[in-house]
């Protein structure tokens, strides 16, 4: 599905239009990491988004879990990376894989383990994330972060912004 000029209403009560930015699909071996994370990196700042450090590392993050935890991680497995501008300094990145019979959640790792905390640290640095079940087996993991200098003036007024689920205040 692709998110191309999809208008929809904004904080504040104003309608919003995405823009696509771009599309990767890599094969499903660990070097698509690197490449999808340099790939989002690049369509970010062409596109004028200016802190990208954080739409890097979820991607990174998404398309790992997709490589260790699904059918993408088999031979002949691909993922499908895309990036969507939601509005001037919000992104939304979205790993498509070929599917598995678990669905992805964010849970607290011991310190002891070696594994496991990728989507709570997307969680914590995403403004929102989920899943969404596609046809044929597949789905699609996104999220959306912030690409702007400083938190939107909103985060301290109610909206739930990265750190704040966790039960930390987060202030604009």
């Amino acid at each position: 599905m692709r998110y191309f000029n999809h208008e929809y209403v904004g904080l504040g009560g104003g309608a919003v239009s995405e823009r696509f930015l771009g599309e990767v699909v890599l094969p499903g071996v660990a070097y698509s990491v690197a490449v999808a994370r340099h790939c989002v990196g690049e369509m970010l700042a062409a596109a004028g988004h200016r802190d990208v450090e954080n739409a890097r590392l979820i991607v990174s993050e998404l398309t790992t879990n997709a490589l260790l935890h699904t059918a993408s991680g088999l031979q002949g497995g691909v993922v499908t990376v895309e990036a969507v501008a939601v509005d001037a300094e919000i992104v939304r990145v979205e790993v498509t894989d070929d599917g598995a019979d678990t669905v992805p959640r964010a849970r607290e790792s011991g310190d002891d383990d070696c594994h496991g905390r990728g989507l709570w640290l997307v969680e914590q640095i995403s403004l929102k994330w989920g899943v969404r079940l596609l046809g044929a087996g597949q789905r699609a993991v996104w999220a959306e972060t912030f690409t702007g200098q400083a938190m939107p003036a909103c985060a301290g007024e109610g909206v739930t912004v990265g750190a704040a689920r966790s039960g930390r205040q987060v202030k604009g």
